[in-house]
């Protein structure tokens, strides 16, 4: 590599590196039919098989809050946009702005419909799912003197169960027929964002200060601490998701970029394994990425004689990530080699011509 090459690459990766943050993952959402969780990235979707040890992207999904698996699609939220994706083929069916919107936030579903909240303006959407290639929306609730943010729906009981942003944050009951709703708990909890059911009716509730998963009975009569403290991974619980078919709870951390299961069944938790080597190389799928901590990787394409093609940045999780070729869209005979920076700043080069079989 020339002097001048080396130069241009260093200052092209340091400029990249400066030029954005890393983001935060902000939902998680479990998918039964094949025993997988989804996770928001930045404005993309994960999906991990094996309870986070390892990631590859659903498709080109995107998402950048709640997400719910329901009728056989995935429907996420995406900068005010309500996307569904096919669960099977992950392309996207339908997608529909919601009109008026100020921040689309946090999502419950029933067959055949969503209750969506904003969290700017204090409105709750429902969405018409029955047909996700035209999707239609209605406002539920227009102003709930609140700022709303995860959404359960409780079918039994014909109502969303709405948690909201605050100090001493209420926890709202939505009639789902008439959009009427009252408080139902003032929890004296701080900024509480995520909520879901599990398969006996509780609820569980996510809450920023102090970072706790609390588990509420039905009618909201008692309360416990079920997963707190250091060792539980909680660093700023957003989204979460519970998967009843497992008794596992998905939680989206926020403040770590990294997604944390707590078992409810025959063990406490799930252990994700820690990931201590940082690597970038190819494989026959494509470009294989690791570090032990969540953050921007910078890829950057150049010809065999120097020249710089593109540049792209990646949010990743803590874990190893498969990201096929088709989702940087580049065309491998066009490039010769990559240039990548990790999340703790180590350089690989890799060349798709020696990809690993």
């Amino acid at each position: 590599m020339n002097r001048m090459y080396s130069f241009l690459l260093a200052a092209g990766l340091c400029n990249a590196l400066s030029a954005q943050t890393p983001s935060v993952i902000e939902a998680a959402e479990y998918d039964p039919s094949q025993n997988r969780w989804f996770i928001s990235n930045s404005s993309s979707i994960l999906e991990t098989y094996d309870g986070g040890d390892s990631y590859a992207y659903f498709g080109n999904g995107s998402a950048t809050h709640g997400m719910e698996v329901v009728d056989g699609h995935l429907f996420a939220i995406g900068s005010n946009v309500v996307r569904a994706y096919d669960l099977t083929t992950a392309e996207l069916v339908g997608s529909l702005p919601i009109s008026g919107a100020g921040f689309l936030n946090g999502m419950g579903s029933r067959n055949g419909e969503l209750v969506i909240s904003d969290f700017s303006t204090g409105k709750l959407h429902r969405v018409d799912i029955s047909d996700p290639a035209n999707m239609s929306s209605e406002v539920l609730v227009n102003a709930t003197g609140t700022t709303p943010n995860g959404v359960v729906i409780d079918e039994a009981n014909n109502r969303a169960i709405v948690v909201n942003w605050g100090g001493n944050a209420p926890i709202l009951d939505v009639d789902l027929e008439t959009g009427e709703f009252s408080i139902v708990l003032n929890t004296g909890l701080g900024n509480l964002d995520g909520v879901d059911m599990d398969g006996a009716g509780q609820f569980y509730v996510s809450s920023w200060s102090p970072a706790r998963i609390t588990r509420y009975s039905n009618d909201f009569a008692t309360a416990e601490t079920v997963v707190q403290g250091a060792g539980s991974g909680l660093s700023n619980p957003a989204d979460i998701s519970y998967a009843i078919e497992t008794d596992t709870l998905g939680v989206a951390n926020s403040g770590n970029g990294t997604p944390s299961f707590h078992s409810f069944g025959t063990v406490n938790s799930i252990d994700v394994a820690a990931v201590t080597e940082e690597f970038a190389r190819w494989s026959a799928q494509g470009l294989n990425l690791s570090s032990p901590v969540a953050g921007s990787w910078v890829i950057q394409a150049y010809t065999f004689n120097g020249q710089l093609v593109d540049s792209q940045r990646l949010e990743l999780p803590a874990a190893p990530t498969l990201v096929p070729l088709e989702r940087l869209n580049w065309d491998a005979n066009v490039f010769g080699i990559l240039q990548i920076v990790s999340p703790r700043g180590q350089r690989f080069s890799v060349r798709p011509d020696q990809r690993q079989r």
